[in-house]
């Protein structure tokens, strides 16, 4: 599903709903919550939101908590704290969830994540893409040479 612009009324609302996700994402959030808080009916705020940011309403927590799942993880909570600390109130369900979304299990995921990034200050690097770390750090570890300046633009001279 890709995401089309909205008129700016509509968008504004909906971005309303948005950030309550970004805000309660821990809490058991409901499509007539959100569209309450966008001031649409459920029907209307469903395709409106799908239209605006390419994913349903649903699709669009769900992914907003494995990000947070995995920021969790990698600072060292367990399976278990990450999987309440996110808003789900099984363990099967998120560990299934996790497993479908990422590929892995979180705790293969956790391990991975340890693997590549070691050290506990490093772990936020986790999250910065790989041509700004290399164009940015003053060491490449060994692994690649510099890219040159303007490696992680697009054609047009944008970010991708």
């Amino acid at each position: 599903m890709t995401a089309r612009p909205l008129a700016g009324a509509s968008l504004r609302r909906l971005l309303r709903a948005r950030d309550l996700a970004h805000e309660a994402f821990d809490m058991p959030l409901l499509v007539d919550d959100l569209a309450v808080v966008a001031g649409l009916s459920r029907a209307h705020f469903l395709r409106s939101f799908a239209e605006a940011f390419g994913a349903t309403p649903h699709e669009y927590l769900i992914r907003l908590r494995m990000e947070h799942a995995k920021r969790a993880l990698a600072r060292g909570a367990s399976v278990t704290e990450a999987c309440f600390d996110v808003g789900f109130s099984s363990l099967g369900s998120f560990s299934r969830t996790f497993s479908a979304r990422v590929g892995v299990s979180p705790r293969a995921w956790q391990r991975r994540a340890w693997t590549a990034v070691p050290a506990r200050d490093l772990w936020p690097a986790l999250w910065v893409p790989g041509c700004f770390l290399l164009m940015y750090s003053d060491r490449t570890f060994g692994e690649a040479p510099a890219p040159r300046a303007g490696a992680c633009l697009g054609a047009k001279g944008s970010p991708p």
